[in-house]
């Protein structure tokens, strides 16, 4: 027998917010934006936004800052852009996207994916 549970809303203990995410490994924040025209977010989760610092250089604030710096991070820009991380604090995250040749460029899809425990 399978069992189906039909839910518009799941909230915290009080009603008042949402349910946190403890001991899973699920991303606490995620985003897709558009770095080669305006660092316009397209989708995000956790992310409450990214400033441009120069070409191909950009950093990410989240929403809800992670406990430390340590946190896991991948990510990727269109037609085989790399992206390397420059800094990382609990609140941001600072990464450069450059060609294959190492020259800093901005791409038109950038996404990052973060891992970690939330403060």
């Amino acid at each position: 027998m399978t069992s189906v549970l039909n839910v518009d809303t799941i909230a915290d203990k009080d009603g008042t917010g949402p349910v946190a995410l403890t001991k899973q490994s699920a991303a606490k924040a995620w985003t897709k934006y558009d770095q080669a025209t305006t660092t316009a977010i397209d989708v995000s989760f956790g992310v409450s936004g990214i400033t441009d610092e120069g070409t191909g250089d950009a950093t990410t604030a989240f929403t809800n800052s992670f406990s430390s710096a340590d946190f896991a991070h991948s990510g990727f820009a269109k037609e085989n852009g790399l992206i390397n991380w420059k800094s990382s604090a609990a609140g941001n995250i600072r990464c450069v996207t450059i060609t294959t040749s190492a020259s800093n460029a901005d791409y038109d899809e950038v996404a990052i994916i973060l891992f970690g425990d939330l403060a």
